[in-house]
């Protein structure tokens, strides 16, 4: 009974997302285990990132922005489910309309081994992207310590289907995708952490077009559910979208509230 009420907590929580989402970010390649090892005591997890920001007057802008993390975690299995959405104004234009979300399953084979399966989607209207889905399948090794060190790689492969609004063919490839995740607990305040993440997804019939991230996120715990993250990124797209250059620096700070079971 238990277990059949986690699984429709979490399908209510993936609902909401999706319905934040429709209503996936710009990147081709997101972090999407960036949670993936908070609080690992818990069964059942969830993660809110709220950024409101605004002026009037002389400059006269709105933004705004949430982010969603979703973990299940079982005996034999793990659910995963991260949404994002983006939307800003400047001047009465909108200059930013960005969604994105990721569900994710793995089945776990013991020793840390497992077997995941995934589907994404995304959509950046103002980058001409209609949309982006994609399907995979992939094998990863989980390598972690609750008092120390934790890591996370995988291997895969995902069949990626792009719609650009100004061409009439869709682009279909397969890509590889391997991954590596760290988390290493600090003790220079409460509950701090340093996670890093990176991703490499090449074309498999040409590798000349190859997508890379590469992540870092310093975490403080203020309470028991709220937290504070500074995060710092770099972006790789060898066939970037329209408008967007090949490489880019980004970074961002602000707080997450985390409900776990």
């Amino acid at each position: 009974m238990g277990d059949r009420m986690s699984r429709i907590n979490f399908a209510w929580l993936t609902l909401c997302g999706v319905a934040l989402i429709w209503s996936a970010p710009s990147r081709a390649i997101v972090d999407v285990h960036e949670q993936y090892f908070a609080a690992p005591e818990s069964s059942k997890l969830s993660s809110w990132s709220f950024d409101v920001s605004g002026a009037t007057g002389n400059d006269d802008r709105q933004a705004v922005s949430i982010e969603t993390h979703n973990l299940l975690r079982g005996d034999k299995s793990t659910w995963l489910f991260v949404a994002d959405y983006a939307r800003a104004e400047s001047n009465d234009l909108e200059t930013e309309d960005n969604q994105f979300a990721h569900l994710r399953y793995v089945h776990k084979m013991g020793g840390g081994q497992g077997l995941e399966v995934f589907a994404q989607v995304q959509r950046n209207r103002f980058q001409k992207l209609a949309t982006r889905q994609l399907l995979g399948v992939g094998y990863r090794w989980d390598r972690s310590e609750m008092s120390g060190p934790r890591r996370l790689f995988g291997v895969g492969v995902f069949r990626e289907r792009e719609e650009l609004v100004t061409l009439s063919d869709k682009e279909n490839v397969w890509r590889g995708n391997l991954y590596a995740t760290f988390n290493v607990p600090l003790d220079l305040a409460r509950g701090s952490s340093l996670n890093f993440s990176a991703y490499v997804q090449p074309d498999i019939e040409n590798f000349a077009d190859l997508r890379s991230i590469a992540v870092a996120k310093f975490v403080v715990q203020l309470t028991d559910r709220l937290s504070i993250d500074f995060t710092l990124a770099y972006d790789h797209d060898s066939k970037p979208g329209f408008g967007i250059d090949a490489q880019n620096f980004r970074y961002s700070s602000g707080p997450t509230y985390t409900f776990k079971d």
